[in-house]
C-alpha cells in the first residue's frame, strides 16, 4: 500500500487503499541496517543555512495534491509543530513541497532522520529551503513585500504558450491555532504508522489499570519487550510520542528491550493500555509493563 486513510481507493494510484505511507516509512526502516542512515547523510548536497522552512523534491508526481500533503504531514509532524505545508499541482512544481514548521530545531531533526527515505516508493531529497517563508517573516515582522515585475507586450505574448507552466504563486497559509488535541485513541496511533487496524487489539481503555497481584506498581517508565530486531530509538520514538507526556525512549542494544519515559504514570498507563499488543510486524506484537523501581 502506497497511500493514506480508509479503505476507499486512491483517485491516483489505482486499486491501492490511502493511508499507509507511514507504514511504508516505518517498514523501511525496521528493513534500513543502523549504518544506513549514517550512509544517508554523508550523502555529497549543498546544504543550505538551517530554516524553519524545508524543500522537499524528488516526490512522486502521480499523487494527488491534498493526498501528497497530509501524507506529508503526518510523517513530518512526528519531529514537531508544522505551520502549513505548500504543494502545487502546476506540472512546472509538481513532485516538490514546502514544510513549514514552527522551530529551526525540528525542522533540522526532520531534514536529517528522513533524508532519503521512501516516499511513494521514490527516495526524499530534502534541504533547507533558500529563504525564510512569508508565513514565518510576517510572523516575525521581517516581511517585505516583492516588487512587482512590469513585463513587456512583447514578452507577454512570447509567454502565452508557456503560461500554464507558470502559474501564480499559491496564497501564503495563516497560522490557525487549532485547539488543544485530545490525548490519541489506538485507531490514531495506527493511522500515523499506518497499520491494518486487524492486526492490532481494539482497546479504547482511557485510565491506567488498577494495579493486582503480581503487577509492578504503575510509574512514569514503561517496560517494552518483544521488540524486533530492526527496531530503532526513531522508529519507536514515532509510535509512543503520539501519546501525551513523552519524554524518551532508551533502547537496549542487543535485548530487544527498551525504556520509555512520560511526565507522569497516569500518562504512562495510557500508552501502555493503547499500545500493549501492538503489531510492529505482521509476526511480532508488543510486551508492554510498568518498569522495575
Amino acid at each position: 500500500s502506497r497511500c493514506f486513510g480508509s479503505n476507499s481507493i486512491c483517485p491516483d494510484v489505482p486499486g491501492e487503499r490511502p493511508g499507509a505511507m507511514a507504514a511504508q516509512f516505518l517498514q523501511q526502516m525496521q528493513r534500513t541496517p543502523a549504518a544506513a542512515p549514517q550512509a544517508r547523510a554523508q550523502q555529497p548536497m549543498d546544504r543550505l543555512p538551517p530554516n524553519q522552512t524545508l524543500y522537499v523534491n524528488n516526490l512522486n508526481d502521480k499523487i494527488n495534491v491534498e493526498t501528497l500533503k497530509k501524507s506529508l504531514r503526518e510523517v513530518f509532524a512526528a519531529f514537531g509543530g508544522i505551520i502549513d505545508i505548500v504543494a502545487m499541482k502546476s506540472l512546472k512544481r509538481r513532485g516538490q513541497a514546502w514544510i513549514i514548521f514552527k522551530e529551526v530545531s525540528s525542522a533540522t531533526n526532520a531534514l536529517k532522520s528522513l533524508q532519503g527515505f521512501p516516499f511513494y516508493n521514490k527516495p526524499m531529497r530534502i534541504n533547507c529551503a533558500k529563504t525564510k517563508s512569508d508565513v514565518v517573516a510576517k510572523a516575525d515582522g521581517t516581511y517585505v513585500e516583492r516588487p512587482k515585475k512590469i513585463v513587456k507586450r512583447e514578452d507577454l505574448r512570447k509567454g502565452k504558450a508557456a503560461a500554464a507552466a507558470a502559474p501564480a504563486p499559491a496564497p501564503v497559509a495563516q497560522e490557525v491555532k487549532a485547539p488543544a488535541a485530545p490525548a490519541p485513541s489506538q485507531k490514531s496511533i495506527q493511522d500515523r504508522i499506518g497499520w491494518n487496524p486487524q492486526q492490532t487489539p481494539n482497546v479504547q481503555q482511557r485510565t491506567p489499570p488498577a494495579p493486582v497481584k503480581g503487577v509492578l506498581e504503575p510509574n512514569r517508565t514503561l517496560f517494552v519487550e518483544d521488540l524486533p530486531m530492526e527496531a530503532t530509538d526513531t522508529m519507536l520514538s514515532m509510535l509512543f510520542r503520539q501519546y501525551p507526556g513523552f519524554q524518551e525512549v532508551r533502547l537496549i542494544p542487543g535485548r530487544n528491550v527498551a525504556f520509555v519515559d512520560y511526565q507522569n504514570e497516569y500518562q504512562a498507563g495510557m500508552a501502555m493500555q493503547g499500545l500493549q499488543g501492538f503489531a510492529m510486524t505482521p509476526e511480532v506484537k508488543l510486551s508492554l509493563s510498568y518498569a522495575r523501581k
